[in-house]
């Protein structure tokens, strides 16, 4: 059964776990009375693959540069270090589907450090079959149909590709990462999985595009905005100290400063925008 959740402003599904190979999380989102504004996509140490259920979404890497864009009915985006930004419209709706960089290769045929961080358009690289699932989707029924639709498809792709997958190096320094929640140290890791740190910074910018130590700080910080949608939408108030604590930062400014490189804005000025999302379960189950 969908876990779902529902206000007037927004209607959240959650997929089951394991809903196809490389998959972390998948979520259909519709939101019939949602007011037309701007979005922050903030960054995450997962890729960000969306299929629209309507015209597509408009998304770029500044808030200038919405005026240039389009409509995309298939949303692509490698690991980005900076909040994309995404127009919301009434009545928008779609599936978005987190997942591994490290499955990219399977997914996509391409590593995830060839995926663009500015231009989110995903149609040339995912072709026919994807603009066909867009199709399908837009007649579903429910999330149940919806998913089960995106999974199929993701099987599909994972199958058809041939592809060698990551350097074992690096699949073996992204689990201590990630275990680690970004806390563990690149030259610990790097010590661990047997080459020198310099060695591991090339591997993995071959593969995601970003240094281990950008990674870890990605994992961290996606830990640590989890923790703070939590507490709000659990007890409506954060105490931003205690997160910064129990996230490995040093103290609450550390927090803050990294909201601000990764957000744009402070975790009180992102909370004031956010918490409808919050509140209405955009952020349910984000901390698993």
């Amino acid at each position: 059964m969908d876990r779902q959740e529902r206000s007037p402003r927004w209607d959240f599904a959650v997929a089951p776990p394991h809903s196809a190979p490389g998959v972390v999380s998948m979520v259909g989102y519709r939101g019939p009375h949602v007011p037309d504004t701007l979005h922050r996509g903030l960054p995450s140490s997962t890729l960000t693959f969306i299929v629209s259920l309507d015209e597509g979404v408009e998304a770029a890497d500044t808030a200038e540069g919405l005026a240039h864009t389009r409509p995309n009915p298939l949303v692509l985006g490698g690991l980005h270090v900076r909040a994309s930004h995404v127009r919301q419209r009434p009545g928008q709706a779609g599936v978005q589907i987190a997942t591994h960089p490290l499955a990219s290769r399977a997914l996509f045929g391409v590593p995830s450090a060839e995926l663009s961080v500015s231009d989110y358009d995903g149609t040339d690289l995912l072709g026919r079959r994807a603009l066909e699932l867009h199709d399908r989707l837009t007649g579903t029924g429910g999330w149940e149909e919806a998913f089960s639709l995106v999974s199929s498809y993701l099987v599909g792709r994972y199958g058809d590709q041939r592809v060698t997958g990551p350097r074992p190096e690096v699949a073996h320094a992204w689990y201590l990462m990630e275990r680690s929640r970004g806390r563990a140290s690149v030259e610990a890791v790097a010590r661990t999985v047997g080459v020198s740190p310099r060695h591991l910074g090339t591997l993995f910018h071959q593969e995601v595009g970003r240094s281990p130590k950008t990674v870890a700080m990605l994992m961290r910080f996606e830990h640590a905005r989890a923790r703070v949608a939590d507490e709000v939408r659990l007890h409506g108030r954060v105490d931003l100290a205690t997160v910064a604590a129990e996230t490995g930062y040093s103290d609450q400014a550390h927090l803050s400063h990294e909201f601000v490189r990764f957000a744009g804005v402070p975790p009180r000025t992102w909370l004031s925008e956010e918490f409808r999302n919050i509140q209405d379960g955009g952020h349910a189950g984000f901390a698993d």
